[in-house]
């Protein structure tokens, strides 16, 4: 395949990785590496148009093939990942690559990630007294608005949309992302957030809020989870979730779970959230559907990391 590699621009630093691009990407934290062997990701821009004809990725989108993955999307460009440490995208449309830099910093993301045999959640995190405690569920369950309050309570965000968990040690560890989350206009309302302050992030209708000030840049242990779940009840409810539940919570709630089959990943899978599972604790938040109750989620994360509410075996 004919591919031209195009000049880095930058090197940057996120997901624990130092990454090297020829596409700038303002989102992340640039990074001084003094060696080549010390970068852990390159990005390039070249001509994925014969492997795409190869695949016959018009018939079937989204391959994997060994440790090469290729996909494509509409009107934003191809996307080949390999071995977690090669991305080579061919964009559509030069002049405008902020939608080509979501799926960079997303979806290529989540496969580098799983190439690399890093846990991907989909969630927002922020550190505690040391630790970080992460939030996941489903679209719209309120997860970053919950770590957004909490950081304007005076925490520090640590990760947003991906959650990048490591067990290389005895215990977990997540990995900064980089300062900048993600929120929808009621979202912003509802902490007093002026929405006019921050950039519309196309494709999701969210606003783009920096937060550099308030990042944690150093990795740190994973102490807690909890699932953010929109309900029926009059008032915030929390729930222990123990182990064997939580390995399915855990994989429900992986970015981009699909692709780990697609990456025949499965196995590999299910020992790291079962090793997560039981090695930090599990909630189950609920929260009332007809009632703004932010502060009081935020209280009741507070309240219980403080407890330190047991979960049971």
């Amino acid at each position: 395949m004919s591919q031209a590699k195009g000049t880095i621009v930058s090197t940057y630093t996120a997901f624990g990785l130092n990454i090297q691009s020829a596409l700038p990407l303002p989102e992340l934290t640039e990074a001084e590496v003094t060696a080549t062997s010390n970068i852990d990701v390159i990005i390039h821009i070249g001509d994925l148009s014969l492997l795409s004809h190869d695949w016959n990725l018009a018939q079937k989108n989204f391959q994997s093939k060994g440790n090469q993955f290729l996909f494509q999307i509409p009107e934003v460009g191809i996307f080949h990942v390999v071995e977690g440490t090669r991305v080579t995208v061919m964009p559509y449309a030069l002049h405008d690559l902020s939608r080509v830099r979501l799926y960079l910093l997303g979806t290529c993301m989540g496969v580098v990630m799983l190439q690399r045999k890093i846990l991907p959640l989909h969630g927002s995190a922020v550190v505690i007294d040391g630790e970080v405690y992460a939030f996941v569920g489903e679209s719209g369950a309120g997860k970053s608005t919950l770590s957004a309050a909490l950081v304007n309570r005076g925490y520090n965000l640590i990760s947003d949309d991906v959650i990048a968990v490591s067990m290389s040690s005895c215990n977990p560890v997540v990995y900064p992302a980089y300062p900048q989350q993600k929120l929808n206009a009621y979202s912003l309302d509802m902490l007093d957030m002026e929405s006019t302050s921050f950039r519309i992030i196309q494709d999701e209708w969210k606003y783009a809020v920096p937060r550099k000030q308030c990042f944690s840049q150093d990795e740190m242990p994973l102490a807690g989870v909890f699932e953010l779940v929109a309900s029926g009840s009059a008032e915030v409810q929390l729930d222990s979730v123990g182990p064997f539940e939580g390995i399915n919570l855990l994989q429900v709630h992986t970015y981009r779970l699909p692709l780990v089959k697609r990456l025949q990943l499965l196995e590999w899978h299910f020992k790291e959230v079962t090793q997560v599972a039981n090695r930090t604790q599990l909630y189950r938040l609920h929260r009332p559907l007809d009632q703004v109750t932010i502060e009081q989620l935020v209280d009741t994360v507070l309240q219980t990391i403080d407890k330190g509410v047991n979960t049971p075996g």
